[in-house]
């Protein structure tokens, strides 16, 4: 008895010191969150400072989440200017390693790729950073944050290179499906109208058109004169819907249904701010998926 109460205390120790020993990593994004997990797995606690269902363009640290992140061995940005406290951020936690993820993901510029088909005035010549709604990029984002992590953790570096391979092949597969299921959408209906611009390298790794509502955040609002435009843009398109997002106001999606006669389809996650089932990368490209071929493939 004394024998099996002296290994339970030693395992419960060891226990202890492998939670202590994990890297923690704080998220300044919910869909960087899921990448730390995917690649990290047990060795890694993490912090996800936005929350499922967050809105990252809103998202402003609390004193909370500076004492999170100061405790951290890494911080994820998801970067290319999305997150414009950064710089704060970095000022007051002192040296905890930043990442901006998307650094080295080839950009798309707001009004000069041939995504868009209207709305060149919404943020023209800005950089894009809606990086994450391709999955070419988010295979590259979790080799980045494999070594970001190894760096941090050596010891773990070949598991969490292992990992990132291992989720690459699982978002190849996804890639796979997306493209079989988009097929079913006819050429001339490969436009997406949609509440804001954020789905620029989707539409770039899957061949459709945007014709987006708003700028590049959920707050931008349209003037009149937009509004008109893009009433116009998707009267000479033909298509057959037009898609809300979760968490975005749906005022000016349904006035723009209502006055070209398409139909409401089921809101897109735009952000990664899904819940529940929905959250997380995979989840949000299946969901987007379905929602986008069931809207645009039935006549």
């Amino acid at each position: 008895m004394k024998h099996r109460l002296v290994s339970l205390v030693l395992l419960g120790l060891a226990v202890t010191q492998g939670w202590a020993a994990q890297l923690q990593v704080s998220a300044l994004h919910p869909l960087m969150a899921d990448l730390a997990r995917q690649v990290g797995a047990d060795r890694v606690k993490v912090f996800d400072l936005v929350g499922e269902g967050g809105n990252p363009h809103r998202f402003e640290p609390k004193p909370e989440d500076l004492r999170k992140m100061q405790s951290s061995a890494l911080i994820l940005a998801s970067g290319k200017g999305l997150e414009p406290y950064l710089d704060r951020v970095k000022a007051a936690i002192g040296g905890v390693t930043v990442v901006e993820v998307g650094r080295t993901i080839p950009s798309l510029t707001v009004g000069k790729d041939a995504v868009y088909t209207c709305c060149p005035d919404h943020g023209a010549g800005s950089l894009d950073p809606h990086w994450w709604h391709g999955i070419e990029n988010m295979r590259r984002a979790a080799r980045v944050v494999a070594q970001a992590m190894g760096e941090k953790d050596p010891a773990g570096k070949d598991a969490y290179l292992a990992n990132a391979a291992s989720y690459g092949k699982r978002l190849a597969d996804l890639k796979s499906w997306a493209k079989s299921e988009l097929s079913k959408v006819p050429r001339g209906q490969r436009k997406l109208v949609t509440a804001h611009n954020a789905f620029a390298y989707f539409a770039h790794e899957f061949g459709f058109e945007v014709i987006a509502v708003a700028g590049l955040n959920k707050e931008q609002n349209t003037t009149p004169q937009q509004q008109a435009q893009t009433i116009e843009s998707v009267r000479k398109s033909g298509v057959r819907a037009v898609f809300p997002e979760t968490g975005a106001a749906t005022k000016p999606v349904n006035a723009i249904a209502a006055a070209t006669g398409t139909r409401v389809a089921t809101p897109l996650i735009s952000d990664g701010n899904g819940t529940g089932a929905e959250a997380g990368f995979e989840a949000m490209i299946r969901h987007n998926v379905r929602s986008i071929t069931t809207a645009l493939a039935t006549p």
